[in-house]
């Protein structure tokens, strides 16, 4: 599921290995995207790699001759775009050296080199790009070591690049209903912007999603990370007597310790209110019985520590680098664990409302597309799938969904029949359909919003009101039910001329009405898990559809017994 398994850091050790004045590479982990077989590093000689040339490119310097032979020596298990794209541009440029001009490191390439060594900062991970020594070179320095290090550090950069653009992961292979494709980088472009700027660094580290949530998380990755290494100074609570409201003993005062009460109180060992309070919000935040009483089960939660949360915002900081880089002025965006939809204008939240979502079992997928047109009095043909499972069951029973009419193929074409003169045991989810006529009852409401797509998913009302009470609201096939559509309506139609809520309220009854938006609105639906507020704080939600599991997993980031 990563990216390129196979494309930078075995290649990069091999000619960091290549000689001694390289620092020595790190140990790759057994789980990286770029993990290659050794390959033979290619000795400058009058013996030319197998590389289309002409006689008028072999007349050169040693110095390019040995970048030749360094790019021949990349190992066909690199990815083949990131190696063209790299041999690409130095082909361009005659193979003259960008990071090591005057027989060493630069002071480009030096910064670009600090720049990677901190990658983990971004969410990303240091070991994935290998550099040379900043410190190479100098008077007599071996062409071939100062080639090797020029190909080394533009792998890096291209495969940063790629990472902090892109992302690590392939989204459809993470799941099938994530929609988005995976971006395509271009290695010479990568290479020649960074390689050019008066600040390469700063350049490098722009390949990062510059969206204000993704910013807050890296921000918030620190915070975590400092505070992890604080945490690991926590004093134990040890084995003893079940503790029970009332009673006195010694292990109450690091309790108090551990969940930050007042240690400086009169009999400060007695397990008192305050305690047990502080304890029974904390069984009722890990789902254990919340009775305040700590017995061997409680004590191990409570000396287990809180949930390490940097897998999660890693997951997250992960599908952020999925996103279309610029979400548009306007837009919408769903966020199917918060159950909830905002509209943005130019940055800003400007309206907020609750939806319904789709069950586990029927998951509401994550992708980007443009809300086209509005349809009132909407009628709604049930899905062949859901006809499948729901519908041809009760059918087959008897009972005909009330409300709904039924066609049936005759003739190859569909025609509406009687269902009670369908033998329903010899039909199919593809010999029939099921519709439901506009109406106060329709599973649609008297409106939806359509940005037509393969999932033949959108955004709707709905007659089932109460549901939007519930916390949690994963209920429907898939599409996203609208709490307040009309207002909803109202938001989309203030960048529109000509129709108001009013106008589109005298529509409701009788047939579909189709209502076309000029221009049409970017609308983004998102899972993300983890995000900082107004306030600085991380916000998490539960992992509805399990998509965060399979990230960290695909990552390496889960913790393995």
């Amino acid at each position: 599921m990563l990216r390129g398994t196979t494309r930078t850091i075995a290649f990069a050790a091999t000619l960091l290995a290549a000689t001694s004045a390289f620092a020595a590479a790190p140990a790759a982990p057994k789980k990286k995207p770029r993990v290659a077989a050794p390959p033979v590093v290619a000795p400058v000689a009058k013996s030319w790699p197998d590389v289309s040339v002409n006689v008028y490119d072999r007349i050169t310097d040693p110095g390019t001759a040995a970048i030749r032979a360094a790019l021949a020596a990349i190992p066909k298990a690199v990815d083949k775009k990131e190696a063209a794209g790299i041999r690409a541009f130095y082909a361009q440029r005659g193979y003259q050296p960008v990071w090591t001009p005057d027989g060493a490191i630069s002071d480009h390439g030096k910064a670009v080199i600090a720049r990677l060594a901190v990658a983990d900062t971004d969410g990303l991970d240091p070991k994935a790009y290998p550099t040379p020594a900043a410190d190479l070179g100098g008077t007599g320095a071996d062409p071939a070591a100062l080639a090797n290090a020029e190909v080394t550090l533009s792998l890096a950069v291209v495969a940063y690049g790629h990472d902090a653009y892109a992302g690590r992961l392939v989204p459809g292979e993470v799941s099938p209903n994530i929609g988005w494709q995976a971006k395509e980088v271009d290695p010479a472009a990568i290479l020649a912007s960074v390689s050019s700027a008066d600040d390469p660094a700063s350049v490098l580290a722009d390949y990062n999603p510059q969206q204000k949530e993704f910013v807050l998380l890296r921000g918030k990755l620190a915070e975590l990370r400092a505070a992890a290494d604080k945490s690991k100074e926590r004093i134990e609570i040890p084995a003893g007597p079940t503790l029970k409201p009332g009673m006195t003993d010694a292990r109450v005062i690091l309790i108090r310790q551990r969940f930050e009460l007042p240690t400086d109180v009169a009999e400060a060992d007695v397990y008192d209110p305050a305690v047990v309070a502080a304890v029974e919000a904390f069984q009722k935040s890990r789902k254990i019985k919340a009775d305040g009483i700590i017995g061997k089960g409680t004590l191990a939660v409570i000396n287990k520590g809180d949930p390490d949360p940097l897998p999660l915002v890693l997951a997250n900081m992960e599908r952020w680098r999925w996103m279309p880089r610029n979400l548009g002025n306007f837009y919408v965006r769903v966020n199917i664990p918060n159950f909830d939809l905002d509209v943005y204008s130019d940055g800003n939240v400007i309206y907020n409302t609750r939806i319904v979502v789709g069950k586990v079992d029927l998951p509401t997928p994550v992708f980007s597309d443009r809300i086209q047109f509005a349809v009132v009095n909407p009628a709604w043909s049930v899905p062949s799938s859901i006809l499948a499972k729901e519908y041809l069951p009760a059918l087959r029973n008897g009972g005909v969904p009330k409300g709904f009419e039924v066609y049936a193929k005759v003739g190859g074409r569909f025609r509406a029949v009687d269902p009670y003169m369908v033998n329903w045991a010899t039909v199919g989810p593809n010999d029939i359909q099921l519709r439901q006529p506009p109406g106060e009852r329709n599973a649609l409401g008297v409106i939806k919003f359509m940005f037509p797509n393969k999932y033949a998913v959108y955004l709707h009302d709905t007659p089932s009101k109460a549901l939007f009470k519930n916390d949690y609201r994963a209920y429907s096939h898939g599409c996203m039910r609208v709490m307040n559509p009309w207002d909803f309506a109202d938001v989309l139609f203030t960048q529109e001329s000509g129709w108001t809520v009013a106008r589109l309220k005298k529509l409701v009854g009788g047939p579909e009405k189709r209502v076309d938006f000029p221009r049409p609105i970017n609308v983004h639906i998102t899972y993300f898990t983890a995000w900082v507020d107004d306030s600085g704080d991380l916000q998490t939600r539960p992992d509805l559809y399990g998509h965060d599991k399979r990230v960290e997993q695909a990552l390496g980031l889960l913790a393995t017994d």
